[in-house]
């Protein structure tokens, strides 16, 4: 009855697929789960991508060209016009799209359906990590994610850093080859792995130039650490004032390390405010019927 597709900034990828789901009677919902990337653009990029935005200032223009096609704003804007529904994960994306996209969306298009985890039941319980305290960070090794940053800084505190997630490929080899070989970096691991590592961190940080929400985040606070996480994006208004939740603005070391000082000191709690809003609000129990109700709308 619905094909539901996310991340408008991939969209080049989905061809026909409005056509194909009209002609399978389909509804065609779309989560955008955009993100700008004019920050990140003028200030994250490393190596030769640093000096493409120099030659191509706009983040647009240079995804464009990359893609060998149009930019991306003028093909999402094409593709959410086109969708029977818009489902978002937080009421002020609508304020981003008409900002970004230059698109007013009907609100009788829209949805709202907040970002849902699952309870972190099946772990393992030994996955390699130092013994003792230490800081996680869980993504792709990439400059957007910006975990050179996070490693000198947990360095200069003297906490202990692992991180987890996928290397870029060809597309950052230097960039990676910072992490990779290193006893900081622990590779891919599956799910259940990552979540063994996420209820042992006594913190978990997240260094993102520009984000939707950052799901690890609240899986992270799921399980009881300490969560850093930069002021882009809606993670912030999902984890509201809770203790145990630090947000730094992404690129400044000086607020990254009085986020990461303060989170170190709190620490692991098992039973927190911050525990309880991700689990009262963002678990699929909490979150799920919001988005059968939307399918089904």
């Amino acid at each position: 009855d619905v094909v539901h597709v996310f991340g408008v900034q991939r969209c080049h990828e989905w061809g026909d697929v409005r056509e194909r789901a009209r002609g399978a009677g389909a509804r065609l919902l779309v989560t955008p789960l955009y993100h700008p990337l004019r920050l990140y653009h003028r200030r994250g990029r490393w190596g030769p991508g640093r000096f493409a935005a120099r030659l191509v200032p706009d983040p647009d223009r240079l995804a464009g060209l990359r893609w060998g096609r149009r930019g991306v704003l003028r093909r999402a804007a094409e593709v959410l016009s086109m969708a029977d529904r818009v489902v978002l994960c937080h009421a002020d994306e609508a304020y981003v799209l008409a900002d970004e996209l230059e698109l007013e969306l009907p609100e009788r298009r829209l949805a709202v359906v907040p970002v849902s985890i699952d309870d972190p039941v099946d772990v393992e319980q030994s996955p390699p990590a130092p013994d003792g305290d230490f800081v996680l960070c869980v993504g792709r090794i990439e400059p957007l994610k910006n975990p050179t940053l996070l490693r000198r800084t947990a360095r200069e505190l003297g906490y202990p850093i692992r991180f987890v997630g996928a290397g870029p490929g060809l597309r950052h080899p230097g960039y990676a080859a910072r992490l990779r070989g290193s006893r900081d970096y622990l590779g891919r691991l599956p799910p259940a792995a990552v979540r063994g590592l996420m209820g042992r961190a006594r913190v978990h940080v997240l260094g993102s130039w520009t984000e939707v929400v950052g799901r690890v985040t609240l899986e992270a606070a799921l399980g009881g650490a300490a969560v850093v996480l930069p002021d882009v994006g809606f993670g912030p208004d999902y984890v509201g004032d809770c203790e145990g939740a630090f947000v730094y603005a992404p690129g400044r070391q000086d607020e990254l390390k009085q986020a990461l000082r303060a989170a170190w000191a709190r620490g692991r709690r098992a039973d927190s405010e911050l525990v309880r809003r991700v689990r009262d609000r963002f678990t699929w129990n909490a979150a799920g019927p919001a988005l059968l109700e939307a399918w089904s709308r």
